[in-house]
């Protein structure tokens, strides 16, 4: 993936940074609001438009103050823009006129970069996945990708594909992977859960843009009654540390009795809202669908069409349960910028988790 891929990949500006007032005072507007480069290149600034107050105008350079929310990330010439890439991360530049700011947010990668999507593999005994990445490089030429062996076979393998087969659990820890493209490399863990032993679930997940480590949490899968039939809800969680608490909760119209994909479809915030009522979207869920939420700030992602969630594995355990494993994708549309083609996240995650029937959801 080049960048201009990448840029289409990490497509949504924070909303606070974005100058998208609809007040009539004055304000600052960026374009565009969101733009990527290299460690080490440069590019110019967005262009600017000034309103201010009665009419839309575009300032001479000598009246706006450049600046950059992360100077070891990428300075920003004061007086010009100009931008340079310092270390892979996200930063916002700055534009200040009469007091009023905006910003647009800028993505810096390295000449080779490899983001993990999922740098915890949570699979089950006889499960496979295609270790999940994003390879960027600056070279027209892509680099060579390879994989490490695993370091203990009996737990997995993987071959030159990049694709992991789990072939038995461990209660000894983790099992590292390792992928390199180039001179680059990033290593995350495969763990092979067993069915008897998975405790409240674990999953991980990544949402582009907003950080670039995945997250990891508890995950629960029930099956409910629904009017008219039964329903299927998955909800990941993570709160750990300093980060902000974030959650996946994806709905299907069916009970999960069998492993397989389901489409996940678009939801409107107003469809989401909707309950208790004849359209409620969890008791009579219209369509499968998926929500992210980011707690502080509160973010709402709504699915939009092109997801998926797929059961890859559904096990039984000794006592009686069943444990699903499996993986979802979806593109989830901000509510804060829902009219916004730039307010789109790319949510990716991978869960192990018991299966219960839950009669309360709708209750």
């Amino acid at each position: 993936m080049t960048r201009p891929s990448f840029a289409w990949a990490l497509c949504a500006a924070l909303a606070a940074c974005i100058g998208s007032s609809t007040s009539p005072t004055p304000r600052v507007m960026l374009d565009p609001i969101l733009d990527s480069l290299f460690v080490g290149d440069k590019i110019p600034p967005p262009a600017v438009t000034y309103f201010d107050g009665t009419s839309t105008q575009t300032p001479p350079p000598s009246q706006i103050v450049w600046s950059s929310s992360d100077a070891n990330i990428m300075t920003v010439e004061a007086a010009t823009g100009q931008i340079t890439g310092r270390q892979r991360g996200l930063a916002v530049v700055i534009a200040t006129i009469n007091n009023t700011q905006a910003g647009a947010l800028i993505v810096v990668s390295d000449v080779v970069d490899i983001t993990l999507l999922a740098d915890a593999l949570y699979l089950l005994p006889n499960d496979t996945i295609t270790i999940p990445t994003i390879i960027l490089h600056k070279d027209p030429t892509p680099p060579t990708v390879s994989y490490d062996p695993s370091p203990d076979p009996t737990v997995y393998t993987v071959d030159a594909s990049g694709l992991v087969r789990a072939t038995a659990a461990t209660t000894s820890g983790p099992v590292s992977y390792t992928v390199h493209a180039g001179t680059a490399q990033a290593s995350g863990a495969v763990y092979v859960v067993d069915p008897n032993s998975v405790g409240a679930g674990n999953s991980t997940f990544s949402v582009l843009p907003g950080a670039l480590v995945p997250v990891g949490g508890p995950v629960q899968a029930s099956n409910y009654p629904r009017t008219g039939g039964n329903a299927f809800r998955l909800e990941a969680t993570h709160a750990e540390g300093t980060i902000s608490e974030q959650r996946v909760q994806v709905t299907l119209t069916d009970a999960v009795v069998a492993p397989g994909p389901v489409t996940i479809d678009t939801i409107s915030p107003g469809e989401a809202a909707a309950r208790p009522g004849p359209l409620d979207a969890t008791c009579s869920p219209p369509r499968a669908w998926a929500l992210w939420t980011n707690a502080t700030p509160t973010i709402v992602g709504y699915s939009r069409a092109g997801g998926e969630i797929s059961v890859t594995r559904i096990a039984s355990t000794i006592s009686g349960g069943q444990v699903i494993g499996g993986r979802f994708t979806f593109p989830a549309q901000r509510g804060d910028a829902y009219a916004n083609p730039l307010g789109v996240v790319k949510v990716y995650g991978v869960f192990v988790a018991p299966l219960a029937t839950d009669a309360t959801v709708c209750q």
